[in-house]
Formats: C-alpha cells, structure tokens, sequence
C-alpha cells in the first residue's frame, strides 16, 4: 500500500512551534499575541489561511507578510519545537520494513518539512517529502503519488478535516487519528473511513485494511 502522512498533528506535535511563530508573526503585524491554546486550531491549514482568518483581511500583499514572519521564526527555531508522538517512530520504520511506500504529505513548504523530518532522523523511511506551500493544494500532492503507481492503492493519513477532503477528492481511502489536532466530529463530518487512537492501532489498522 501507498501511505500519506500529514506531518504536523498526524507524526509530531508541532503545537508550541507554530503556535509561537504565529504570535510572533501577529506581533510584527502589530497585532497582540493569542492565548497558544486557542491557536491550536490552526494548525493544519495552509498558512495564508489562518493569517487570513486571524487579521481578517483578504489582501494578499498582508497575508504574504504574516507568512513571511511566521516562517522567519519557525525556519530558525519553530521546527526543533516539535516532538514526535510516542510510538510513532516505531510504527513508521515497521510500516516501511512490511513494504508499504511513505510519503509525506503536508500543508508546510517541503524545504521546512524536510528540515523536520531531518531533525527527527525520519527522512530515510519516506520516497519523498513532499509540501504545498503557499500554491498547491494537499490533494495535488495525493493526484502526484497516485500517478507514480497507480495499481497500488493509496491512503492518506492525517488528523483534520483538510486531509480527509484531499484523500477523498483524490478517491482513496482515508484513515482520521485521534492524539492530533482535529476532533472525532470534525473527522467523521470529512467522511474518514476509519478513525483511530494510538499509532500502534494505525499500524495494526493498515495492516488488516480490507
């Protein structure tokens, strides 16, 4: 099976990092700080979205500048602020020994997703890190990795609704898990065909998919 993995909210939790590079984006937007945990809730989404949402402005120069901030703080320290979930190593490197092929697909800029990758010492178990940027939509990236082996089936993995949308715009199955940042609701409402808690159950889950 082919297997795309969200990174932030799906493999680490990567609240304190862009949770910080956030608030010091809206601080050199002129704008104060917000409580971090109410900013949980952003993470996932493509950055000019959330800066969109939070300075409530469509103008495109404004949101450019906040993701300009954002990424001046999480490129230099944002990415080291991010811990692996327990277990998932684990299963990612057993995931890889069993034959499956990894990918990474995430919302973040593929330079700033391979610089965590690397900091995990994960890169090695994935064919390609693969990232969206500020211009492509998680389900292009799906379209490209079903493209380059189209008789395997493919499933994305990843704990908000935008992946569950991406995997079911790209027609493949989709797995929603539960220690991220989206809900059990929000999951179900982005039609995730299965919803799981730990990684050892997304591993045992992938195993015996039917």
């Amino acid at each position: 099976m082919v297997l795309a993995f969200d990174l932030d909210g799906t493999i680490s939790d990567a609240a304190l990092g862009i949770t910080s590079s956030i608030n010091y984006a809206l601080e050199k937007m002129g704008h104060p700080a917000r409580d971090p945990a109410s900013l949980n809730k952003y993470i996932g989404p493509p950055l000019q979205d959330i800066f969109g949402g939070l300075l409530n402005t469509e103008e495109a120069a404004v949101v450019r500048a906040a993701v300009t901030f954002f990424r001046e703080r999480y490129f230099s320290v944002g990415y080291k602020e991010n811990v692996l979930y327990p277990g998932m190593m684990d299963v990612i490197r057993e995931l890889k020994r069993s034959g499956h092929t990894l990918y990474i697909a995430t919302a973040k800029r593929t330079d700033i997703a391979g610089a965590v990758t690397d900091y995990f010492g994960i890169t090695a178990c994935f064919e390609e890190v693969m990232g969206c940027g500020l211009k492509r939509k998680k389900a292009t990236l799906l379209h490209e990795i079903e493209a380059r082996d189209s008789e395997t089936p493919l499933m994305m993995i990843g704990d908000r609704s935008q992946d569950m949308i991406a995997g079911k715009q790209t027609g493949c199955s989709c797995i929603g898990v539960l220690w991220g940042y989206g809900t059990r609701k929000e999951l179900l409402d982005a039609s995730a065909d299965k919803l799981v808690e730990t990684p050892r159950e997304l591993a045992s889950c992938i195993e015996h998919w039917r």
